[in-house]
């Protein structure tokens, strides 16, 4: 199966950004994409199905932006996730087929550190509801990691890996929660040549076939189209 990991930096679904995003987005055939700082009609013209949260409310929003978005061919059966998890950042969780395979896909968004949600004394807190979230989000993972149907999580984790820099409590409380998932967007993406904040952690019923960073750059317009480049990655069944 082929999927697609962007965050479109909220840009609205009638700008040249957005539209540039789609378009390449449609034209790598893709099963499922995982959308972060989107809208709800961002992948229309893909056809297809969508399942999507505006998450928490760290912003001001408009009514049609989603912090997380899926997209996929099948329909999707939307699986319910707990209240103080969504509440806490971005998280969106479904089921659907890819061929005659069930998959779960979990979209997700950690909030940045500098998240104003959190206040000591009028000033941020950094890292706090970076960290809340994780620790919400750990239990749910553990579920679905024992689940028989292979899992997919991807979107915006606002975490480099392996640890460039920030505290080691926080990191170690994003690599608490995926114990047991393969996160196979660690390290440096080509052809990009980076290290990413977007990542895809999968079960052991899958297995990478090949993973690969997509330009930030427009090719026509030669301007970047969003504040992330995207991730390309191909799986494969393994059992």
């Amino acid at each position: 199966m082929r999927i697609v990991n962007w965050n479109i930096e909220r840009r609205g679904p009638h700008t040249w950004q957005a539209a540039s995003l789609a378009s390449e987005i449609q034209s790598l055939d893709p099963d499922i994409v995982f959308l972060t700082e989107g809208h709800h009609h961002s992948l229309e013209a893909l056809g297809g199905f969508t399942l999507d949260h505006p998450g928490y409310d760290a912003t001001h929003k408009s009514d049609s932006e989603r912090l997380v978005l899926l997209w996929s061919r099948s329909a999707w059966e939307p699986v319910a996730l707990p209240e103080k998890l969504q509440a806490s950042g971005g998280a969106v969780l479904g089921r659907t087929m890819v061929g005659h395979h069930p998959v779960h896909c979990m979209c997700i968004c950690v909030p940045w550190h500098m998240c104003p949600t959190v206040k000591a004394n009028g000033k941020v807190v950094p890292w706090a509801q970076h960290k809340a979230f994780l620790r919400e989000l750990a239990p749910t993972l553990r579920e679905l990691g024992d689940s028989p149907t292979p899992l997919i999580v991807a979107g915006d984790f606002n975490r480099r890996m392996p640890r460039r820099w920030g505290p080691i409590d926080a990191y170690d409380l994003l690599s608490d929660a995926f114990e047991g998932l393969n996160i196979i967007t660690a390290d440096t993406l080509q052809p990009e040549n980076a290290a990413t904040i977007d990542h895809v952690a999968i079960t052991s019923s899958l297995g990478p076939v090949a993973v690969r960073s997509l330009s930030v750059i427009d090719p026509e317009r030669q301007r970047p189209r969003s504040d992330h480049f995207g991730v390309l990655a191909e799986l494969a069944l393994v059992w």
